[in-house]
């Protein structure tokens, strides 16, 4: 480890020491203090291990209290990603996980708050970035830059997640009795919607397959956690898309040229991220199943489109012929009245 790593980790642990004993002082609400106290112990600067289950357990039980514990959650773990002097990727990994675990775990209080961010980031900037992590560099060694590049990527995946649970209309995370009350809905919603859930769900895929190509970083017990954590959602994203894709294979032959464009082009798109995604998850989250029927649905939208072609191609022939006929009939006639 260099000296300045070995300064700036004392350095680190003073100052949260010091921020733990002023929330312990603080005359504040006594649950927004503990909030506090949690989310600094959770986001230590140590680049050791992840979050502790216990304080993540703790946070996720203050967001279902009530609504201002909800908001105080959120508020105190944006501030710990953005408000410290020196940028630290640990901190920051460690803060987007205990985010990621309050989004699948807390409560809709929470989510709702997050959707809201999303939406008004979204309707006041051109750049989808309400995480603001775009630009994040902790400077300090080569080790730190790495992690930095997973801090990137991390926040666009939570970005991306919150932007499919926005269309949504809910988290992909749902009990069974959920899933097929769902399942059921899918039958009676408009093309358009459909399409518009799984553009967006292939939009989170292909950011989940950006992620860097730092593999000897994936020892490290943060890195392990963030992957891990990500393929938990990229499995539900599988099963998500599955269902609605399953749907407008069966609505196929009635989709317009249009549409059955649209749909190839966001299949292709899905099909570009099958490599990084193996390599991502080493193998792991393959699915076979899901892959053969993105596979078999393209290759159904491409037949489907050229029979549409060539029938339109006939009928357009066909149109021709009849046109050139009647306007051989017409000559015929006028040349016939000028002769008499």
């Amino acid at each position: 480890m260099s000296r300045l790593r070995k300064l700036k980790n004392c350095h680190s642990v003073f100052k949260d020491k010091t921020k733990i004993i002023k929330a312990k002082l603080s005359i504040t609400n006594h649950t927004t203090s503990a909030i506090q106290i949690a989310v600094l112990r959770a986001t230590t600067r140590s680049a050791r291990s992840p979050p502790p289950d216990h304080l993540i357990s703790a946070l996720v039980s203050f967001s279902h209290t009530a609504r201002h514990s909800a908001l105080a959650c959120n508020v105190t773990i944006i501030n710990r990603l953005h408000h410290h002097h020196q940028p630290n990727a640990y901190v920051a990994l460690k803060s987007l996980i205990t985010l990621h675990h309050l989004i699948v775990s807390g409560s809709f209080v929470h989510n709702e708050q997050l959707e809201l961010a999303f939406r008004y980031k979204v309707s006041s900037a051109t750049r989808f970035d309400f995480l603001n992590l775009s630009r994040f560099v902790d400077d300090t060694d080569s080790q730190s830059r790495e992690f930095s590049l997973w801090a990137q990527w991390y926040a666009r995946v939570l970005e991306n997640n919150v932007s499919t649970t926005t269309i949504l209309g809910c988290y992909m995370s749902l009990s069974k009795a959920e899933i097929e009350k769902k399942r059921e809905k899918l039958k009676l919603s408009l093309y358009a919607d459909l399409f518009k859930e799984i553009e967006s769900m292939v939009s989170t895929v292909e950011e989940i397959s950006k992620a860097p190509r730092l593999s000897h970083c994936r020892k490290n017990d943060i890195i392990y956690e963030v992957i891990k954590l990500v393929g938990e959602d990229y499995r539900k994203i599988q099963y998500h898309t599955t269902s609605r894709l399953i749907e407008l294979s069966d609505r196929a032959k009635n989709l317009s040229t249009g549409e059955l464009n649209g749909l190839t082009r966001c299949l292709e798109r899905l099909e570009k991220c099958e490599a990084g995604l193996t390599e991502l998850f080493a193998n792991r989250m393959r699915n076979e199943p899901f892959w053969k029927l993105q596979t078999e649905l393209k290759t159904k939208l491409v037949r489907l489109k050229e029979e549409k072609e060539v029938k339109s191609g006939s009928w357009k022939m066909i149109e021709y012929e009849t046109g050139s006929t009647q306007l051989k009939k017409q000559l015929s006639r006028s040349l016939l009245l000028l002769w008499v």
